[in-house]
């Protein structure tokens, strides 16, 4: 069985407070349906990512399963709300898997188009990474981007992920094949990164 409880003994189902001057991060529910149609059937943001742009119905379906699995004890996944400071309406989202009680995998960062440039996709990064490594105690997150994404891959590097090879990879949500760049960062590096919660976290 996966132990995912946190180092100061928090239950795995209680999402910490997780936010920044800009952004915070909370559970979907289900009236995000309105503010996430604007960001999950937009095309253009969707289009390197691989669930592909998505209708009402697999909307609902994706916010059901975010819900039932934040109530899920242990907790392993974590499909989160981005909301701008002072506003509860998603803008966004991530997602964080627990593979084991070292390891997560971090995917599916997404954000409104008008606030490309903003600041708040580094913020929800890097609150993603407080939530991996400060708050489940995990040790290392592995992600991938596609290649083509190359404003992704710039972004994830500047998290502090190394690259560790290229995989191709077929999305039956997306119905489509992408060569991806597979990458990792250790807890050790986190620490190092501006805004981790530094040494001792």
């Amino acid at each position: 069985m996966i132990d995912t409880t946190t180092r100061g003994g928090r239950p795995p189902a209680t999402l910490p407070v997780l936010e920044t001057a800009l952004v915070r991060l909370r559970d979907h529910r289900a009236d995000d349906l309105d503010a996430m149609r604007l960001v999950w059937s937009d095309a253009d943001a969707m289009r390197h990512l691989s669930t592909g742009v998505m209708d009402d119905a697999r909307i609902r379906r994706r916010l059901d399963e975010a819900m039932a699995t934040a109530a899920a004890t242990p907790r392993h996944h974590y499909q989160l709300a981005a909301c701008l400071q002072g506003d509860d309406r998603p803008i966004g989202g991530i997602r964080l898997d627990v593979e084991d009680a070292t390891t997560g995998y971090a995917g599916v960062l997404t954000m409104a188009r008008h606030l490309r440039g903003s600041g708040c996709a580094p913020d929800i990064g890097r609150l993603m990474l407080k939530l991996a490594f400060a708050e489940l105690g995990l040790t290392r997150v592995r992600s991938m981007t596609s290649l083509e994404n190359t404003d992704a891959v710039r972004a994830i590097t500047r998290f502090g992920f190394t690259p560790t090879g290229e995989t191709e990879r077929y999305f039956a949500e997306a119905d489509t094949t992408m060569r991806l760049l597979t990458m990792e960062i250790s807890v050790d590096t986190w620490r190092t990164m501006p805004g981790s919660a530094g040494p001792g976290a």
